[in-house]
Order: C-alpha cells, then sequence, then structure tokens
C-alpha cells in the first residue's frame, strides 16, 4: 500500500512539502518515515495495552497517529518546530473526527526537555537530532526506568552509528534487526534497530 493510501485511510496529511520553520544545529530537518516501513515494524514487535508509545522528532506526527491507529494504545509526539506541531495538531483533529477521541498528544519542546512520563514504554527515533542531543534523552529514559521499572523499548529507523554506540553501551539489550526487503532498500543503513530492558 502507497503513502498515499495510507493518508487517505487515517484522513491525514504529513507529507513533507515545505522546509522547516526554523533550524537549530542540533536538529534534523523533517522526514516522514514511510509507511512500509511502519508496517515492518508493526509486524514484528509485541504490543501490549499497558504500553504507551512516544515518537521523538514527531514532525507532522505520521509515526504517532500510525501507533495509535495500529496498535490502539497512548500516543506523544515531542517536536521542536512549532509549525509542524500545528500541523501535526490539525492531523491528530482530522484522525480523531475520523475514528472518534483518541490519546494523541503533541509536544512542542526540544526532546531532552520531556519529562518522561512512569506509562512510556515505547520509544521512536528517526534520526531526529544529533547524538548529543540523543544522549541526553536516553539518559532521561534510564531515570525514568531507575524511578519506575518497567518493560521498555527503544526502536531506531535508520540509526546512525553513534547511535548505535550509545545504546550499546547502555542498560538496553539489542533485540532485533529489522531488514527492508529488497525493492525497499534505499541505502545499506534502511534497517530498524530495536532495543529493549525488561522489568524482570
Amino acid at each position: 500500500m502507497s503513502d498515499y493510501q495510507f493518508e487517505k485511510i487515517l484522513g491525514i496529511q504529513t507529507t513533507a512539502d515545505e522546509p522547516a520553520a526554523i533550524h537549530l544545529a542540533d536538529n534534523h530537518s523533517y522526514e516522514p518515515t514511510a509507511y512500509n516501513v511502519l508496517e515492518l515494524l508493526a509486524n514484528e514487535i509485541e504490543v501490549t495495552d499497558e504500553d504507551s508509545f512516544v515518537d521523538f522528532g514527531s514532525g507532522k506526527g505520521r509515526v504517532a497517529i500510525y501507533a495509535n491507529y495500529r496498535w490502539g494504545i497512548p500516543v506523544t509526539g515531542i517536536e521542536y518546530d512549532e509549525l509542524c506541531v500545528e500541523v501535526a495538531n490539525m492531523n491528530r483533529h482530522l484522525y480523531c473526527k475520523k475514528y472518534g477521541e483518541k490519546e494523541i498528544t503533541f509536544h512542542h519542546q526540544l526532546a531532552q526537555n520531556y519529562r518522561i512520563q512512569k506509562k512510556d514504554s515505547i520509544f521512536f527515533f528517526f534520526n531526529p537530532f544529533s547524538p548529543a542531543v540523543f544522549e541526553k534523552v536516553l539518559a532521561n529514559i534510564n531515570k525514568s526506568y531507575e524511578r519506575y521499572p518497567r518493560n521498555m523499548k527503544i526502536i531506531v529507523y535508520f540509526p546512525m552509528f553513534e547511535y548505535v554506540d550509545l545504546l550499546d553501551w547502555s542498560s538496553f539489550q539489542f533485540v532485533k534487526e529489522l531488514l527492508m526487503p529488497p525493492q525497499m532498500i534505499m541505502s545499506p543503513n534502511d534497517r530498524l534497530l530495536i532495543y529493549e530492558r525488561n522489568s524482570f
């Protein structure tokens, strides 16, 4: 199914058709994750009703809204670009108008300033910011785990080497690599990596 067809199903519009309103050295420009990548992920990971999904660098809301549509769990998007957050909230409105009110929240703030909630358990990253910021966010996630032990997943798409290195030295354990089908591969790094930290 094409991205256009998925957008029609969800009732949203999240393509990258204009430049970012602002640019910060540590934050990367908006680029939506392809729906076929999200479908591959959704078919490979286990999600429970107790999970809550956080998309760091949520842009116009595609990943967050898809996660809610696919799993029916609460989702949170964290985005530094105010214009993208406005578009994401409009997409949330359109999606909820079609499917009913949902637990979807978008925050306009820097990722390292987001306070990890005790219910947050699945964290998604598509190279949204520099390794220095990722390191701070990873530290926040680990601090939250120490306060409220629970099963957690970190998912990185198209991961930079520095992200992988930081995760390899973290308390999270690598569990799975998902490769795109040959016809979908655009780069040797076109892959999803899944890490877990469990409370038992």
